[in-house]
């Protein structure tokens, strides 16, 4: 099954022209992340004593340690009005080794109305001083809120930051990823798309538009890059996105991939795959309920939300721009799935992962409806292989010379040609092809010294 992705999701043109952007905020305090329609949101699941909202209070509460304690304790005080959680956020902004531009800039945008004005004076004095360089998508991240969490103090420096850390964005990432000469880190996920978020919501640009397949594919790109099986964690159950080398799995990375999942389906909500993806995250056994977790589950999650069964979704995802395959037999927990990235092979089964090798002798591995063969850098004669008469039917040859175009005969039909990935990932379909059709993959003849 294969999706017309761009009729799944559309990117709004919130800004005009370059030339008529302003770079000074349209909003008012809270600027970061908590703007009205999900001030109301959390103030009703605080009203509804909502699971997420009980779990996150017994944290505040009982005055537990908490990993980013001035976040959650000013996010308290903001649902709450109670300015003692911002008297405590302040105070450990102050003697914490765990503090950072992140919080610093929540504390100073949430805190604000609540905190004497010689201590709001403090914070924004530190925060001026404190304007990192951009060096990852977080640093960038924390530029913007650092500068937004300034528009009332200083604004020229608000403004200008603003308008560099755009501009570094359209000029380096956002070109970078949409080309694919840049990569997003799955630990770099969540703070791109909280940097997202605060210039949509403050400044009315949607900077998705300068790498539109890649956000269009996101939702999806998600879902199939996890393991079928659940893991179980201390606090709660994980998803497990793939990964390479031995050992566990990192449950703080797991973590913030969903709080990211979260904050994807928060900034589109009416597209069908984030939808699909919210069906997909509305499961109470994935619910962050550790000290680390709750606070992202809280601010992100809506059970308000329709969400859509994610079972009709296709169970592949072949990423032409990366040379990746993500690809499960079922949708369910069961299921065997297969990943391709970097010319590696990784399996997981029966609960668990193993790697392939990247040899012609590695036998056929069906998933579905798709058949994986693996092929070999030097492709010298050709592979051949017999449909299996289905409706319609996937074949990927992985292993192959990236971007190489390769002749395709299938019997009693025309020489079709096809042409690899960036991985070397030459991806077939046929449609209602008969049983024991042949189908010959060789190089192609106009490939100078090919046979």
């Amino acid at each position: 099954m294969r999706i017309c992705w761009a009729l799944l999701l559309t990117l709004p043109v919130l800004a005009q022209s370059n030339q008529d952007e302003s770079f000074k905020p349209y909003t008012e305090s809270p600027r970061l992340l908590l703007r009205p329609a999900r001030l109301r949101l959390l103030t009703r699941e605080r009203e509804r004593q909502s699971i997420r909202f009980q779990q996150f209070d017994t944290f505040i509460a009982n005055g537990a340690a908490m990993p980013e304690q001035a976040f959650a304790l000013a996010l308290a005080s903001r649902i709450s009005g109670n300015p003692t959680h911002c008297n405590n956020a302040y105070a450990w902004l102050l003697k914490s080794k765990e503090a950072d531009n992140r919080q610093r800039a929540i504390v100073l945008d949430w805190c604000a109305e609540s905190l004497p004005a010689a201590q709001t004076k403090t914070l924004a004095e530190l925060a001026a001083r404190s304007m990192p360089a951009i060096t990852t998508i977080a640093s960038m991240r924390d530029r913007a809120f650092l500068a937004l969490a300034l528009a009332d103090y200083q604004p020229e420096l608000s403004e200008k930051t603003l308008s560099e850390t755009v501009l570094h964005w359209r000029t380096k990432l956002g070109p970078g990823i949409r080309n694919n000469s840049t990569s997003v880190p799955q630990d770099q996920l969540y703070p791109l798309l909280e940097f997202l978020h605060v210039i949509r919501d403050n400044l009315e640009i949607d900077l998705r538009q300068d790498a539109p397949q890649y956000f269009i594919e996101l939702p999806m790109t998600q879902m199939l890059a996890y393991y079928p099986a659940a893991y179980p964690g201390p606090d709660n159950e994980f998803r497990v996105a793939f990964f390479s080398g031995d050992g566990d799995p990192d449950l703080k990375l797991a973590t913030m991939l969903r709080a990211a999942e979260l904050a994807i389906v928060a900034l589109d909500n009416n597209a069908e795959l984030s939808q699909s993806l919210q069906g997909w995250l509305m499961q109470d056994r994935y619910l962050l309920r550790s000290a680390s977790g709750i606070p992202y589950e809280f601010l992100w999650a809506n059970a308000y939300q329709p969400g859509l069964t994610y079972h009709h979704l296709p169970n592949s995802f072949h990423d032409r721009r990366t040379g990746r395959l993500f690809i499960r037999n079922t949708w369910e927990e069961e299921a065997r799935f297969l990943c391709y990235y970097d010319g590696k092979i990784q399996l997981f089964e029966d609960g668990k992962r193993k790697l392939l090798k990247v040899s012609p002798n590695t036998p056929p591995i069906e998933m579905g409806d798709a058949t994986i063969l693996v092929g070999g850098q030097e492709l010298i004669k050709h592979i051949q292989f017999e449909l299996h008469g289905a409706p319609r039917e996937s074949w990927y040859i992985i292993g192959l010379k990236p971007n190489t175009l390769f002749d395709v005969e299938v019997d009693d039909e025309e020489l079709d040609e096809a042409r690899t990935d960036a991985g070397g990932i030459l991806s077939l379909d046929f449609v209602r092809a008969t049983a024991k059709t042949g189908v010959r993959v060789l190089p192609s003849r106009f490939v100078k010294g090919s046979e």
